[in-house]
């Protein structure tokens, strides 16, 4: 029976999704990260198979024509059979769910590596639409769109200053592929807007933000998601690197949601031993399914030092890397308790071809924990609010708040005491930073300010940046933040009415996400997580534990 993961989180791709990595904010969009990351969902798809009975109505049928015939206005029956369909399955677990056609195929897509559209990461920004970064290769680089380019109208309306939703940004700038989009942006020195037409095209979704040489001997790599492409991803990025000479490798699953189990298993199999016991699955109608290490494997060796970095919203796949990895002792977890999602769902397609996943088993680490969170059928509300009460109690700031039952002790390999019952807890915890001084740091990036002065920075300088750095690694070591920037930075908080409370931290921050977000502008990713992680308490003392 073939498993996988799938995680609602990367149905909508286009946006910048750079706000899985600004954990390090206190509370910033905490409301807006729990409606995607907590949707997380394993699933068997095309599997299990079923045949529909054509004997009698149900009582949803039923009242349904009962409606249909008798009631006083206009109504859906598309809509009334959904509504009927989501309550069903609401009643069961936090995890069973229906998905129409639409979010169908924009999920199976973006799984299958990919969707086609104009290939930009945004933000929505004052009400308008800011170009992050276009795709290398694809359809806007193509065309000249830039960085800091704003997007004031597609196909002749106007979408800035009208408060438009994400996803019908989305529904604009995506479309089958040869198909064609004409956008009108602003650019920085420019009076007039620009026009440009694009030619859609399959845009990849890369399973891997970055993989670098982050210290000598010692490889990062920055894992988003486990999809169709992560195993040729993960194999190729880890070969590279040792290929460098790495011995040390720090796996950053943290803001992870998850994916297929595949994905799970082959990133396990490059740094597991073979034939050992990496998870297993068990349901009463399906029964229990072992999956084992295999043969290849290019970072199994003892002498190769291996630290996971998780955090609250690492979920589904991402625990099973991390449950094997802590259970077998292959390495050390470092971070905060993962999300804790152990229950396995099976997909059914429907005949207008939307679908349920519906919870068939859970899945067990190799010590035998169930790593899920408890939860009432008639309480899931209070599931999904479960990582604000973690902030409430305390436990993001001291380890010592997390409360785990006797009941739940399990035992690693070499004998370390561990538990199941709500996630992965690592090794080595770091507490999230709570400072007043974050609160400032916060509002100046809620609102755009650091962004958008990177953007313009870049605008007014970019000839003279690119004239005085070679590469992403030489921005990283040589440019500085100055403090007639950081000035600047903190003016434009004032004209937006935001006060200032300039600390020693404050400072640190400002000058962190300033320099990100100029190097990401000029070189792309490999100029902004290196520095990002150069800040980072959670890398920082994988860098200490690996050496």
């Amino acid at each position: 029976m073939k498993h996988y993961l799938y995680h609602k989180p990367y149905m909508n791709l286009e946006p910048n999704n750079t706000k899985s990595k600004l954990r390090s904010l206190l509370y910033v969009g905490i409301a807006a990260v729990l409606a995607t990351v907590l949707a997380d969902i394993l699933f068997i798809p095309k599997t299990i198979h079923y045949q529909r009975t054509n004997g009698g109505n149900t009582k949803i049928d039923e009242v349904q024509q009962l409606i249909e015939t008798y009631y006083f206005d206009e109504v859906s029956t598309q809509k009334l059979t959904d509504d009927a369909i989501v309550a069903m399955l609401q009643n069961l677990d936090p995890h069973s769910s229906y998905m129409n056609r639409e979010e169908t195929e924009q999920a199976n897509s973006v799984m299958q590596g990919g969707f086609e559209g104009i290939g930009v990461q945004f933000n929505l920004l004052n009400d308008t639409l800011l170009v992050i970064a276009v795709t290398t290769g694809g359809p806007s680089e193509k065309a000249g769109i830039m960085a800091g380019d704003r997007i004031l109208r597609v196909d002749g309306e106007n979408i800035a200053g009208v408060h438009i939703a994400n996803a019908d940004i989305l529904k604009k700038l995506r479309g089958k592929k040869n198909t064609k989009v004409h956008i009108e942006i602003l650019r920085q020195g420019q009076k007039d807007l620009i026009p440009f037409d694009i030619v859609r095209d399959k845009i990849a979704v890369n399973s891997i933000s970055i993989a670098y040489e982050i210290a000598p001997k010692t490889g990062y790599i920055l894992l988003d998601n486990f999809s169709f492409t992560t195993k040729d991803e993960f194999n190729e990025a880890l070969k590279n690197l040792i290929d460098r000479g790495i011995t040390k490798l720090i796996l950053d699953l943290r803001g992870n949601p998850g994916g297929h189990l595949d994905a799970a298993i082959s990133v396990c199999n490059q740094l597991i031993a073979r034939n050992k016991l990496l998870v297993y699955t068990y349901g009463k109608s399906v029964g229990k399914h072992n999956y084992y290490a295999n043969s290849s494997g290019l970072f199994k060796q003892k002498e190769q030092k291996l630290v996971v970095l998780i955090d609250e919203y690492s979920a589904s796949a991402s625990e099973i890397v991390a449950g094997a990895v802590q259970d077998l002792d292959r390495g050390t977890i470092i971070g905060r308790r993962s999300f804790g999602k152990g229950l396995v769902q099976s997909q059914f397609f429907l005949s207008d071809s939307s679908e349920v996943l519906i919870t068939i088993a859970r899945y067990y680490t190799p010590s035998g924990r169930c790593i899920q969170r408890p939860f009432e059928l008639s309480k899931n509300d209070a599931y999904y609010m479960d990582i604000i009460d973690r902030y409430m109690h305390g436990e993001m700031e001291n380890k010592d708040s997390i409360k785990f039952a006797d009941s739940l002790k399990f035992s690693t390999e070499n004998g370390r005491t561990v538990y199941g019952g709500g996630g992965i807890m690592p090794d080595i915890f770091i507490p999230i930073r709570i400072s007043d001084s974050l609160k400032y740091s916060n509002a100046l990036m809620n609102n755009g300010i650091i962004l958008n002065y990177a953007m313009d920075y870049v605008d007014k300088n970019r000839q003279k940046l690119n004239a005085s750095y070679k590469n992403a690694e030489d921005f990283v070591k040589r440019f500085p933040v100055t403090e007639t920037m950081m000035q600047e930075i903190i003016q434009r908080g004032e004209t937006a009415g935001i006060a200032p409370n300039v600390t020693a931290f404050t400072r640190r921050e400002l000058r962190k996400w300033a320099k990100a977000f100029i190097g990401r502008n000029l070189f792309g990713e490999r100029a902004f997580y290196p520095v990002l992680n150069q800040e980072d308490e959670a890398v920082k003392k994988a860098m200490e534990v690996l050496k």
